[in-house]
């Protein structure tokens, strides 16, 4: 029995230690969202030469047309949690520091292989839009932190959070129901499981320094 708790006794101080730092939370919680969200649906009495042939239909399809699934969420979270604190750096967008739409952009440029417009503005111009109630993981959230354009942007991960780069605080995860971001929503897109013909880059113009007002 001592040696029990003797073996025992670090490993709960490793546990405790390791989910003290609030981003490895929410990874084992949108791993296991994603994973239990998106996976394929089992069929334990159905014929296995069936199912080969449904799955290799799919793999053909999604080649073709889109690009890129939700499968890719558990690379995008394994990723995205080293880059949790780095600092806001206007018109930056590698790990030195970000801006809102320079962090998006390389996540998804990272994670999915997805080469996004620059700023949000154009960003929220492709893909498919969604409705706040329809949002799942990987979904792009916009906001109107400056008059009435769209400035701001941030990456849904599900249980009504996002992550994205706030001016004061860099890298972060915020909830959508917070007062100052419930205020100011403009709406949200879906790139993923999209056809590469509706991902088009828009001809907008780059959106002013309106990016530098908070929370970018």
């Amino acid at each position: 029995m001592p040696l029990q708790q003797t073996v025992e006794q670090p490993l709960r101080i490793n546990i405790a230690q390791k989910y003290r730092f609030k981003p490895f939370r929410f990874i084992a919680l949108f791993l296991t969202l994603s994973s239990l969200q998106f996976a394929q649906p089992a069929t334990a009495l159905s014929d296995p030469a069936a199912e080969a042939a449904v799955k290799e239909q799919q793999t053909a399809t999604s080649s073709e047309h889109s690009p890129q699934t939700f499968g890719h969420m558990g690379t995008f979270f394994s990723q995205v949690i080293h880059y949790f604190g780095t600092r806001y750096r206007f018109g930056g967008e590698t790990a030195k520091g970000f801006d809102c739409s320079g962090f998006v952009r390389f996540m998804y440029d990272k994670a999915f292989n997805m080469h996004l417009p620059r700023s949000s503005r154009e960003m929220s111009a492709i893909g498919n839009k969604v409705g706040k109630n329809e949002l799942q993981p990987g979904d792009l959230v916009f906001f109107q932190t400056n008059g009435h354009q769209i400035n701001h942007v941030g990456i849904f991960i599900g249980n009504d959070t996002f992550i994205h780069s706030s001016l004061s605080k860099g890298i972060t995860e915020d909830k959508l129901k917070q007062t100052y971001f419930d205020k100011r929503f403009a709406g949200a897109v879906r790139l993923l499981n999209v056809p590469t013909e509706k991902l088009t880059k828009p001809s907008a113009k780059p959106e002013a320094n309106t990016e530098l007002s908070e929370p970018s």
